[in-house]
């Protein structure tokens, strides 16, 4: 079922039949066999329900408990009896820290990967409909920047794979003020060695001396050297 991550907020003060959340279930099969049903199977404690043929989840109009979360266990099935796997909807009854997109985010890199160049975005979403500002609270070494508008992580320097570490553990927090809530996702890269070495011979001219002429093909004549690798 999507949308993920099945967050969502509500006032302590909504009336019934406030909609809370839309899920959506698609099946494979044809015709009547692939129309698809919403059950709610646990959580709620009757505070909230889930229209069973759109999926929209809503208030019921019993009290809701300011600040208190409510996990709401939902599954979809199809008229054959098929079930999907159940989704837990998290609601809190007021206001909820900005959410990111994704848990963590793990990303490889080039070590050529040009300064300033974005190569990762950490979204998050605003439950509250404010501006989000993003920040980095573990930077190891001032190696990574972040825009604070869009969330975008860049390099601050290049990286030689030769000479630095290759991976790294960032911490990006997204809030909605200096005084509001805010959120922290990890994030992990990698560096991933490039092939910016060119070969060299140590010496420009090789010979080799009193070689007789009945001497046989692929005989060994001569060592050469290259930047530390023998042939």
């Amino acid at each position: 079922m999507i949308p993920a991550p099945y967050l969502a907020v509500v006032s302590s003060d909504a009336p019934a039949g406030s909609l809370v959340y839309k899920l959506h279930a698609q099946d494979g099969d044809e015709g009547n066999n692939g129309e698809v049903e919403y059950f709610m199977s646990d959580g709620g404690e009757g505070r909230f329900e889930v229209d069973r043929k759109n999926g929209q989840v809503r208030t019921t109009g019993l009290p809701l408990q300011r600040d208190r979360e409510y996990l709401l266990t939902v599954v979809a099935a199809d008229r054959l009896g098929s079930r999907s796997a159940p989704v837990v909807v998290s609601v809190v009854a007021g206001a909820r820290p900005p959410q990111f997109t994704n848990a963590s985010f793990t990303i490889a890199i080039p070590e050529n990967t040009p300064e300033g160049q974005p190569f990762l975005v950490t979204p998050a979403v605003s439950f509250q409909k404010k501006p989000i500002s993003y920040s980095l609270l573990i930077n190891p070494s001032s190696l990574f920047s972040i825009s604070a508008e869009t969330g975008e992580i860049s390099l601050t320097r290049p990286i030689d794979y030769e000479s630095d570490q290759h991976r790294y553990l960032l911490l990006v927090r997204a809030s909605e003020g200096l005084d509001s809530m805010s959120s922290a996702a990890e994030v992990r890269v990698v560096i991933v060695d490039e092939n910016d070495c060119i070969p060299e011979f140590l010496q420009s001219i090789y010979s080799k001396d009193g070689v007789p002429e009945t001497v046989t093909t692929a005989t060994s004549l001569l060592q050469g050297e290259t930047s530390g690798i023998s042939h």
